[in-house]
């Protein structure tokens, strides 16, 4: 298996559990014995953290975290991370925390550029992190370098934002002595899984962009 290859099947192991998941899509998930090696690889000290939970414990979590509108609701959508728009006179301009930004608008040409349909679940986040790695994983899978080092220069740079979303609400739970104490465990449990989630994309992610970037410098050598 080539790098770019086994770097883009770890990324396609990863996207999916940034979402909301029906149970039986977990469950399916729980039993794949990649992820076993997807930790292993991990190494420590993210190896313990990424274990995957249990379908009670996920679904818990996951209703209060990656559900838009939620009051801990910490959704890895990119356009939530940056200036929704750069353009001048636009009306929104550096404001933070809204939908649909320059992110979203631009992912969008792409999707169409590529005959790649956005599932329903995601056509106010086109730029929801999911499909970013999915995306990111195809263009590997594919040879195609430049493009997946392009995305992830482009699309990618804002997982340290998310981690401390992720931090921030850890921290709001961790105080809350009001919640349940199944309900708190859950809570944070969760929310060191997809921190820790979030590093290994990044981490990978890195790889990806590092693998390019030296393609890219022996094609120019050529």
């Amino acid at each position: 298996m080539s790098v770019m290859t086994n770097v883009a099947y770890i990324l396609s192991l990863i996207a999916p559990l940034f979402s909301y998941l029906k149970e039986e899509d977990y469950v399916s998930m729980q039993q794949n014995l990649a992820w076993l090696d997807v930790r292993a690889a991990a190494g420590a000290p993210l190896q313990e953290a990424l274990s995957l939970p249990t379908w009670p414990a996920r679904s818990s979590f996951q209703n209060e975290l990656l559900v838009p509108g939620m009051p801990l609701a910490a959704m890895p959508v990119e356009s939530l991370y940056k200036a929704w728009s750069t353009q001048q006179g636009n009306a929104f301009g550096a404001t933070r925390g809204l939908y649909l930004g320059d992110p979203a608008r631009h992912l969008s040409q792409v999707y169409r550029e590529l005959a790649i349909e956005v599932p329903a679940e995601f056509a106010s986040m086109p730029d929801h992190l999911t499909l970013e790695l999915e995306l990111l994983a195809l263009l590997l899978d594919a040879g195609n370098g430049e493009a997946a080092r392009q995305l992830a220069a482009d699309h990618l740079d804002w997982l340290d934002e998310y981690d401390a979303a992720l931090a921030d609400r850890a921290d709001i739970v961790a105080h809350n002595e009001a919640l349940p104490s199944v309900r708190r465990r859950n809570l944070l449990d969760g929310i060191a899984f997809l921190r820790a989630l979030a590093a290994l994309a990044q981490r990978t992610v890195g790889e990806a962009l590092a693998f390019a970037n030296a393609a890219e410098g022996e094609a120019v050598a050529v």
